[in-house]
């Protein structure tokens, strides 16, 4: 199978492919780094949420039906809510508006 010459073709790619990735110019390699650096890592404002009573206004089909309880924890696309001691997986892209308790 390694006489073929297919797999002597694709040697030689893999190790064109490698080489072209190791002589990237320098300054490339600084763009990359500080546009990275300039967009920020907060995507949302879950820390001001967590741990905190609220109410989340979650969009229903036409309706908006409004959540009342404690956010528990979140990840990148859900909210994880305790509402009347049950938990309740709420994902993000639904959420209208979320508003903190007094």
């Amino acid at each position: 199978m390694s006489g073929h010459p297919y797999w002597s073709q694709a040697k030689q790619y893999q190790q064109q492919q490698r080489q072209g990735q190791q002589q990237q110019p320098v300054r490339q390699q600084t763009q990359q780094q500080g546009s990275k650096q300039r967009r920020g890592v907060r995507d949302d404002f879950s820390n001001e949420w967590m741990d905190k009573d609220v109410d989340v206004e979650v969009a229903k089909g036409t309706n908006v039906v409004v959540l009342r309880g404690r956010v528990v924890d979140v990840a990148r696309y859900w909210l994880k809510m305790m509402v009347g001691g049950t938990v309740i997986y709420v994902n993000k892209a639904a959420v209208v508006a979320i508003k903190p308790k007094q």
